[in-house]
């Protein structure tokens, strides 16, 4: 096994976007994911979208390779005493289960953490446990919307608008990432693991306000929040398209004059220093955005880059899978899925010259290791069977565990 976290198991004991996304980056680059699901449908991504066969939607298989599947029912005494098992030689777990439920079942990190004093118990939530809206549900769009993100819209479009992404969920994932990561480096030098609570709003506030603080860093403020650059960042139109960046410091405004045919802009004296870019930015831009609305995207793309001004295309979900640098780098993957057939996946995007990360596993069927991890955990064929007749654990017979290794 290969990559930079190929020592360490970590119990993924979560569902829908947030979690998984998280523990696949950590399985991409080589932790041992155990993907723990309830019996019957298991992670409710698995039925979010049409795919090929029950059970493997295309979100499913897109945010779930380098798992390892297991199905323990923690409402039964077996299948927690199974997770019990686990977590003795668990370096991580992370859940977004909320809290109640956790404990209802006994799988708290209270509850759990006499088993291995050295594991970091990642909760994941939608808010800190210590304010007045600990416990509530949230979803993504519920936290674009409370986060303040949904409202920034408001000032360019008159009313607030959620980002057709999964910005908060992937996000918070990144959040959970570096967490975990922290609390076991942190452990390296302690030898005790901890609970850590990543919640979403607070993250997402973060992630907002680091740029719109603004004005409000200095109490008391004596201007609105908000980077007013921001706001004025657009999409401009060329005579065939449409391409995003453009000059930002003063140099690059007065190359752009100079390629624009605009002598008197650079002469004007309005525009020679960077406070005097950021003061007259909405005519800079409007000139800007006249001068290409004359040219071709083409035209434009060469101009920018060779005076070393950022400029880029406008993709759409279909053109970026065809990006000539992405197919250089080698950035989506087509592969065959074992039950699933010709699937389409995205690489890791950092490149390593050492510890390389790689795609060691596709997405697994409901329960395809349970067999598999019950017997690395020490149980004898016989009890193993007792486990799947009790309803305390299910296997996924038709494609046993090695089948879907790459």
């Amino acid at each position: 096994m290969t990559g930079p976290l190929s020592k360490y198991r970590i119990l993924d004991l979560s569902t829908i976007g947030m979690g998984p996304y998280a523990t696949q980056i950590m399985g991409d680059l080589g932790a041992d994911i155990i993907k723990i699901e309830e019996p019957g449908g298991g992670d409710m991504m698995r039925a979010q979208a049409q795919g090929r066969n029950p059970g493997m939607s295309p979100l499913f298989l897109t945010l779930n390779r380098n798992k390892r599947s297991l199905v323990l029912n923690l409402k039964s005494p077996r299948g927690r005493e199974v997770l019990l098992r686990l977590i003795r030689d668990a370096d991580a777990l992370i859940t977004n289960i909320r809290p109640g439920a956790l404990s209802k079942l006994g799988v708290d990190y209270e509850s759990v953490r006499h088993c291995n004093p050295r594991l970091v118990y990642c909760s994941l939530v939608g808010f800190g446990s210590k304010g007045r809206y600990a416990g509530r549900p949230a979803f993504d769009d519920i936290i674009q919307g409370v986060s303040g993100l949904a409202g920034l819209h408001a000032r360019t479009h008159g009313s607030p608008q959620l980002v057709p992404a999964w910005i908060a969920d992937q996000t918070v994932g990144l959040v959970a990432v570096h967490t975990v990561l922290a609390a076991l480096l942190e452990r390296e030098a302690t030898g005790l693991g901890q609970h850590v609570e990543v919640p979403m709003f607070e993250s997402m506030v973060q992630f907002v306000m680091t740029p719109h603080l603004c004005a409000h860093t200095l109490q008391p403020p004596t201007h609105p929040a908000g980077y007013k650059r921001l706001f004025e960042r657009r999409v401009h139109a060329t005579s065939d398209g449409h391409i995003c960046g453009g000059p930002y410091t003063r140099d690059q405004w007065h190359r752009f004059f100079d390629i624009a045919g605009r002598p008197d802009m650079a002469a004007s004296g309005r525009y020679d220093t960077q406070l005097d870019i950021a003061g007259h930015i909405d005519e800079l831009y409007d000139a800007f955005a006249e001068a290409l609305s004359r040219g071709s995207t083409a035209e434009w793309l060469d101009k920018l880059l060779a005076a070393d001004i950022a400029a880029m295309p406008i993709h759409t979900l279909e053109s970026i899978q065809d990006d000539p640098h992405l197919k250089d780098e080698g950035f989506f993957v087509d592969s065959r899925h074992p039950t699933e057939g010709l699937i389409r996946t995205m690489n890791v995007p950092t490149d390593w010259s050492r510890s390389v990360p790689e795609h060691r596993r596709h997405a697994p069927s409901l329960g395809e290791h349970s067999e598999e991890i019950l017997k690395e955990l020490g149980y004898a064929p016989d009890d193993i069977q007792a486990l799947f007749d009790c309803g305390a654990s299910h296997a996924h017979r038709g494609s046993p565990g090695a089948g879907n290794d790459l």
